[in-house]
């Protein structure tokens, strides 16, 4: 006679059945997620597949894992190389999650690319020759980030290429590049009376009177809120500063008008405004100019002098409450006796006259003294931080597409089907062993650019 099985026996076994199919299925599923080390592998079917043109001509950039955004995902960078010369003008970046499927993707590629018939003429030792005569690196001030956590900011003078675009053409030897430079320079020096231009700003009274100076307060604000601050808008500058905010209530919610003072100068880091402006009379750009000297003068009297208008624009406001304003952007660069000291941005409004922004991102208090620098020594130690490569140059294309509510909108994948004529050029690619470190322009040494700490050349180039 036939035992029959208890129900319950039957139950538990297919549990147990059931629950081990789960566990090898989140097994299976779990390994089935693309690895770091497997996104190139996924990337190159993918661009094989979807854009067979583009086989061979892909050089990989690098490649990483995105964890901030939730789910995760890689992104991996090309650049084009045709006969394993670099053409820059084309890449191929993309987001790819770890299903290993392409989520994002920008791709800019020419598909009829006709390569220059005519060899070299310049060879790689003439083009770093040539470089070496027409190159006109800058000098900048940096502020190593372990040197400048305490209130006082301890900067070095860099000597750098702060624009590589230089190139030197293959075939006929012309040299091009570097950064458009304002049509006229100012020439002014520093007053003679630098010091007694300086002003202190040691009490919340002074602050509030200071900043009322300079900042837009709107009609019926609250009595402002004034604080201090460590470390301030621009992490060149010394500290403290002084926080000074009003706001305004506009029924459910607030705007606010600030100002940020450096305590020490009294000098203006920062102006925001949001709150609505009442106008005056329309400014056209030569009065923008004017409006926005004058307030240079007031709010910055130490660097008023050292800067030059850079350029200037129109735009439109794009803060809620200043909805359908516009005004002038202006951008003033610090030139003295040949040392880059950054920029300040102004914005002024065009109704009202107003100015309703500044952004000094200048480069630390301009010095009373500048040192001297031996030019000849550091552009010779400059260039052996750089390899001549030779290279295909196009002009830039322009990948604006449309604008939509006042939004640009661009084309995230750009295929050109006309012919495009590179032209052969060599330019300086940076050493990778080089990458971390600046060089000091008053001591002629290289330096950590985090830790300011000197090291040798033989010692960086050891690093290969």
């Amino acid at each position: 006679m036939k035992k029959r099985r208890s129900t319950s026996l039957v139950l538990a076994s297919l549990c147990t059945l059931l629950v081990a199919s789960n566990v090898v299925l989140a097994a299976q599923a779990e390994s089935s997620e693309v690895r770091l080390d497997q996104v190139q592998e996924y990337a190159t079917q993918y661009i094989e597949k979807e854009y067979p043109f583009a086989k061979e001509q892909f050089l990989l950039v690098d490649y990483q894992e995105n964890t901030f955004v939730k789910p995760h995902f890689y992104n991996i960078r090309y650049l084009r190389a045709i006969d394993g010369i670099r053409y820059p003008g084309n890449y191929i970046n993309l987001d790819i999650d770890k299903s290993g499927n392409v989520i994002n993707k920008q791709i800019l590629w020419d598909k009829n690319v006709q390569l220059p018939e005519s060899e070299p003429v310049i060879s790689m030792e003439e083009a770093r020759a040539k470089f070496a005569e027409h190159l006109a690196p800058s000098f900048t001030r940096v502020f190593p980030d372990k040197l400048n956590r305490a209130e006082t900011k301890t900067g070095i003078y860099q000597y750098a290429i702060l624009l590589n675009n230089w190139r030197v053409d293959a075939v006929t030897g012309k040299v091009d590049g570097g950064i458009n430079q304002p049509a006229q320079e100012q020439k002014t020096k520093l007053p003679a009376a630098y010091k007694e231009v300086v002003q202190p700003v040691d009490s919340e009274e002074k602050a509030l009177k200071r900043a009322t100076e300079l900042a837009v307060i709107p009609t019926n604000a609250e009595y402002p809120l004034i604080y201090q601050v460590v470390d301030g808008f621009n992490n060149n500058l010394s500290g403290p500063f002084w926080k000074v905010i009003w706001r305004k209530p506009m029924g459910t919610y607030y705007c606010s008008s600030s100002a940020e003072i450096q305590q020490s100068t009294g000098d203006l880091t920062s102006l925001y405004n949001e709150c609505p402006l009442e106008g005056k009379h329309r400014i056209g750009e030569e009065e923008a100019k004017q409006k926005t000297a004058d307030y240079l003068r007031k709010s910055l009297p130490q660097a008023a002098s050292a800067l030059t208008l850079y350029s200037i624009h129109e735009s439109s406001v794009t803060q809620p409450s200043r909805m359908g304003d516009s005004g002038y952007t202006l951008i003033y660069t610090a030139n003295l006796s040949g040392v880059n000291y950054g920029y300040v941005i102004i914005g002024i409004d065009i109704q009202s006259g107003e100015v309703t922004e500044v952004i000094n991102s200048l480069s630390g208090t301009l010095p009373a003294d500048i040192p001297q620098f031996d030019e000849p020594k550091l552009k010779s130690m400059l260039m052996k931080a750089y390899d001549v490569i030779p290279t295909y140059y196009t002009p830039p294309l322009n990948l604006v597409n449309k604008a939509e509510n006042g939004i640009i909108q661009t084309n995230p994948v750009t295929i050109t089907e006309d012919p495009v004529k590179p032209v052969l050029v060599y330019t300086l690619a940076r050493k990778a062993n080089y990458n971390n470190y600046i060089l000091d322009a008053k001591d002629a040494v290289w330096r950590h650019f985090s830790t300011g700490e000197v090291i040798t050349e033989d010692q960086i180039e050891q690093k290969k």
